[in-house]
């Protein structure tokens, strides 16, 4: 009975002693992985609205199309947009992502067509935190 008493106070005690900075840092890193998924679905099958609620709205975009600059979180649906109807994507996934940090990043390989003929090109994603939500700050396509 007494050990019984013992490991409930060392359990109480140690939820007691857990830094509650740590636990709301994993939920945003939970949060970041949750959209960085949304946007690997969204870009694997040329679907910007999967992720278009996630737009800041100050985003710089830079894509293979020589288009890059600042845009409204509406105006940045529509450039990516109309660049997938010219590159259409034929499959997309993130080879490497960050989320730990204070403004999480992913890197992935986009495989596309345009005119009939195959091609690829490295698409870099980035999130900051604004309102208690995580949204795209940054979407490169080179």
């Amino acid at each position: 009975m007494k050990r019984y008493i013992v490991k409930i106070l060392l359990i109480t005690l140690s939820f007691i002693l857990i830094d509650p900075t740590l636990i709301a840092q994993e939920l945003k890193s939970r949060e970041a992985q949750k959209l960085l998924i949304k946007i690997e679905e969204g870009l694997n099958n040329g679907s910007v609205d999967k992720f278009s609620n996630y737009f800041d709205e100050r985003c710089y975009i830079s894509l293979s199309s020589n288009i890059s600059g600042y845009y409204s979180a509406n105006q940045s649906y529509y450039v990516i947009k109309d660049y997938f109807s010219v590159f259409k994507p034929i499959s997309f996934n993130f080879t490497f992502s960050s989320t730990d940090t204070e403004n999480p990043f992913a890197a992935g390989n986009l495989k596309f067509k345009n005119k009939g003929i195959r091609g690829n090109a490295i698409v870099f994603v980035t999130l900051h935190y604004v309102s208690n939500k995580w949204l795209i700050s940054q979407i490169t396509i080179n």
